[in-house]
């Protein structure tokens, strides 16, 4: 079996390193991505969640005064 060897340089150089760096690079960003993703609307629903309440709260409250005017007078009733 002849074994062929060359001792010729090469005027090519292939990186192999920066195709691996890039994929991982990738995969970190999709990685973190999908994590992200649920928790950022997660959180998103909580906070709406506390806003409709708030709202809600400060309806109340205001439809409290309106009860408690006195049409006539336009001041809050003493019961």
């Amino acid at each position: 079996m002849p074994h062929y060897l060359s001792s010729q340089p090469t005027t090519h150089s292939v990186n192999t390193h920066s195709k691996g760096s890039t994929d991982a690079h990738t995969n970190n960003l999709i990685g973190f991505s999908i994590i992200s993703f649920p928790v950022v609307l997660l959180l998103g629903i909580i906070t709406y969640k506390k806003y409709r309440v708030a709202v809600f709260r400060r309806q109340v409250a205001n439809l409290e005064k309106l009860w408690l005017i006195d049409v006539k007078n336009n001041t809050y009733r003493q019961d």
